[in-house]
């Protein structure tokens, strides 16, 4: 058994180039033995590379009262989301997977256009640095293939008066 120490382990960046190497080799030969053609390419790379999540399309905006995340999900299941606000309320991770549910899935023999992504995506999206947020009052609603998420922005505290006693100098 081998145990490597901190210096023999290779960067993420080398691990990262290492992989998609093997990948790219590993493409080039699958075309050269199914003699594919452009869609099986572009089949492999949407799915098979080993750094791929499909990412949703998402807005993010403001109101006055919060801050909002609407996030295309269409064919999601609602159980299989999963949202994460960072501790330092910098960021907002969206996850999940996506099934193609179709009864004719198996009898399929031929794709001549494939656009929509199936599997495991993810979304982290940088929030407003200016807002602050009550964590504590997040809310998330799925509806209409559509997670829309609000960030309700802490309350400002209302101004305090205090009274001072004046007293006579002598």
């Amino acid at each position: 058994m081998e145990v490597r120490g901190p210096a023999a382990t290779p960067s993420a960046p080398e691990s990262a180039a290492r992989m998609n190497r093997f990948y790219e080799e590993w493409l080039r030969q699958v075309e050269q033995e199914f003699e594919s053609e452009e869609i099986l390419r572009r089949f492999l790379r949407a799915f098979t590379a080993p750094e791929r999540f499909w990412e949703p399309q998402a807005d993010v905006y403001e109101t006055r009262e919060a801050v909002k995340i609407k996030v295309e999900l269409a064919g999601v299941r609602p159980g299989s989301i999963h949202v994460e606000l960072s501790g330092d309320c910098k960021t907002l991770a969206i996850r999940g997977f996506r099934q193609d549910e179709c009864a004719d899935a198996v009898d399929r023999i031929l794709f001549h256009q494939m656009e929509i992504y199936l599997g495991p995506f993810e979304r982290v999206l940088p929030l407003p640095h200016t807002a602050e947020l009550d964590r504590e009052r997040l809310e998330a609603e799925y509806r209409d293939g559509f997670l829309t998420i609000t960030l309700p922005k802490l309350l400002p505290a209302p101004p305090v008066t205090h009274r001072v006693q004046v007293t006579a100098s002598e």
